[in-house]
């Protein structure tokens, strides 16, 4: 008696974009405050789209990590800017 095999599994793959964003939303907080921050709550919003529209691929929680690092990294820098103009309305 011989058993058939086991059919293969499709490897789940990661989403690139999802990817992005997060590696966008760490070097917003970091090294490139405001572009990155923007490119990573962008990247997280088309990342989540393509995350509900392909269910072979993986990475929900990294999309959402970058678009919420992302989301800080622009209030931080937001903030920044009004503590800037503040001081140099006090200023003058």
């Amino acid at each position: 008696m011989t058993e058939t095999p086991a059919p293969p599994y499709a490897q789940r793959r990661t989403s690139g974009l999802a990817i992005a964003a997060l590696a966008c939303g760490i070097a917003g907080l970091t090294l490139f405050p405001v572009l990155a921050s923007i490119a990573a709550v962008v990247l997280g919003i088309i990342a989540r789209d393509e995350l509900r529209r392909d269910p072979g691929l993986d990475g929900e929680g990294m999309a959402t990590a970058g678009l919420v690092l992302g989301w800080i990294g622009v209030a931080l820098g937001a903030l920044g800017l009004l503590v800037f103009l503040l001081f140099v309305g006090l200023v003058l």
